[in-house]
């Protein structure tokens, strides 16, 4: 192989390479904070409804935040995206670090792990930005292989992290948490290609231009102009609340069954791994069936997932359902960023991604709540009925939402 050859290949592989390394410790560091909320906050004496409250809480602060800090990104001129994160990454190892004190005071332990939740998911739009941005900026990332290899990764720490904990305590969480996040500060830090020339960075400057010109009318104008996506975003967003109901108290559902967390790690490995298909093929699917179509048919899997965790018996029926996420969870990801690129102008298109990711956290605050106060009042069982009832309502909602797309 010639030096061209080997040069050409470390170009196109190696800024992927190392874009998955970033997406792979990020999602990783999302397994535990989010899937294990509920195993390390239990072993620490909170009863479920005040684990839906901590995890509640902290999607409400960052609903507020989120918008504040893309803004800020977005603005800022001497501070890079890139490094906004590496902060966040500094200050969620500070965070962890402090759930590694012993003997702390509940309060504390609920404030700061209400902390890691919060700035959890101020980070996750961050991270997508950052590949989409270093794309744009001429680096060969292939986006969907990064991605990809996040849900591979959050696979195997869900199980992994389930036999850890099962043999030592739950202690371990947030010094895995601190160790994800030094990997993460790493590898973000290190991603450094060469400059954009000055007449892409002129074009790009003209695009925003543009854009910044042609957008009118805010919030209300928006939501004139595409008049179903309100309700599109309603039915998700009540979707998204069973499916954080199912995720947050993964715990509580297991051992209904008499499961541990080890068969918790099982099945929501089981869960991560099946994503992966469906975005790998994602673009292959989409050139025959509309995003419109595949945003109904995740809508209706949701419901198909949760009635299945609710009809389960036994664990083996809680791994089967866990299958349905391939057409759910897998499959909304890609089918709702194509749904609005192709359903809106492009001075639009931000917005509506924004808005998007808003129906996620909001689901989370209203599954946390509702699922948490549900299992302590009215126990797992009614709390699963629950959940397959208010998906098949989203499930409805979406369909009376969507708009045609071209």
């Amino acid at each position: 192989m010639s030096d061209k050859t080997i040069r050409k290949s470390q170009e196109y592989f190696l800024p992927t390479t190392r874009y998955a390394l970033v997406q792979g410790n990020f999602w990783m560091s999302f397994c535990i904070i989010f899937s294990y909320a509920s195993v390390y906050l239990l072993s620490k004496g909170f009863k479920s409804s005040q684990v839906g409250m901590i995890i509640a809480a902290a999607g409400l602060i960052s609903a507020v935040l989120q918008p504040i800090v893309a803004d800020f990104a977005d603005r800022a001129k001497v501070v890079s995206l890139r490094q906004i994160i590496a902060s966040f990454s500094l200050i969620m190892i500070v965070l962890a670090g402090i759930l590694l004190i012993p003997v702390l005071h509940p309060i504390l332990i609920a404030l700061v792990y209400a902390g890691l939740v919060a700035v959890l998911q101020i980070i996750t739009p961050l991270v997508n930005a950052a590949g989409m941005e270093w794309i744009n900026q001429g680096v060969p990332v292939n986006f969907g292989i990064a991605r990809g290899t996040g849900s591979l990764l959050f696979a195997a720490i869900s199980y992994i992290a389930g036999v850890i904990v099962s043999r030592f305590s739950t202690d371990v969480i947030p010094a895995m948490v601190v160790i994800f996040y030094i990997l993460l500060f790493g590898a973000i830090l290190t991603f450094r290609f060469k400059s954009v020339p000055e007449q892409n960075q002129l074009l790009q400057e003209t695009q925003r231009m543009t854009v910044d010109a042609d957008a009118d009318g805010g919030m209300l104008n928006f939501f004139k102009r595409y008049h179903k996506f309100g309700l599109l975003l309603i039915g998700i967003t009540v979707c998204f609340a069973s499916h954080n109901i199912l995720n947050n108290f993964m715990f509580q559902i297991v051992a209904h069954q008499g499961g541990t967390s080890t068969q918790m790690g099982t099945a929501m490995a089981i869960a991560a791994a099946i994503e992966l298909p469906t975005m790998v093929l994602f673009s292959y699917v989409i050139v025959k069936i509309k995003s419109s179509t595949l945003l109904v048919v995740s809508g209706i899997f949701f419901t198909i997932k949760s009635f299945l965790t609710f009809m389960a018996g036994s664990m083996m029926g809680i791994y089967a359902a866990q299958f349905s996420q391939a057409l759910g969870f897998a499959l909304f990801v890609p089918a709702s960023v194509y749904y609005v690129n192709h359903l809106m102008n492009e001075k639009d298109r931000v917005k509506g991604q924004a808005y998007m990711t808003v129906t996620n956290t909001v689901g989370s605050i209203v599954g946390s709540l509702l699922g948490g106060a549900l299992i302590d009042y009215a126990g797992v069982g009614n709390m699963l009925l629950a959940s397959t009832l208010i998906a098949l309502a989203g499930a409805v909602i979406i369909f009376m939402g969507i708009e045609k797309s071209h």
